[in-house]
């Protein structure tokens, strides 16, 4: 398999995951791979013991909040976050890992996986964030060496 092809192969598993998502405003999916494993994937949602999203369970979802604003009162967590959440909770490393997400990550996100030793990010769709968070983005690379390629032809979407 290329990686061209593996790209698309565990960005369609990704793709699939986030059916499992119970967020009403946007569906999220997360693959975690070291070498040909895959070690963790997850949907983004309410955490475990909450009531989903879809359910009431997200004040801010529920609210109506416009894109991009009132986060502090979201209860859903990102897809990246719960798949490493996941592989922690099983004890399975994801050290020298890539993560393939439907969706660029938000610049928490990015530190996290770099936090957990995720060096490698794909992902399909994009994402526009502010001039700020760009410049951090683009300083988090240049300082760190973390690789994130977007694959796909999918639409860039506002946050």
């Amino acid at each position: 398999m290329t990686i061209q092809s593996q790209g698309r192969y565990y960005l369609d598993m990704a793709r699939q995951v986030s059916k499992e998502s119970n967020c009403i405003r946007r569906q999220v999916g997360a693959v975690i791979v070291r070498g040909t494993d895959v070690v963790a994937k997850a949907a983004n949602g309410t955490p475990a013991g909450v009531k989903p999203c879809s359910e009431g369970g997200c004040l801010r979802c529920q609210s109506g909040a416009v894109s991009g604003q009132e986060y502090e009162a979201c209860l859903c967590t990102h897809a990246e976050q719960k798949a490493i959440a996941l592989a922690a909770k099983k004890g399975i490393s994801t050290d020298e890992a890539v993560i393939y997400c439907t969706l660029r990550p938000c610049l928490t996100c990015a530190m996290i996986c770099l936090e957990s030793g995720i060096r490698h990010i794909t992902y399909a769709d994009d994402i526009i964030f502010s001039q700020d968070v760009e410049d951090a983005y683009r300083q988090l690379i240049a300082e760190t060496g973390l690789v994130i390629t977007r694959q796909g032809t999918s639409n860039v979407q506002p946050l």
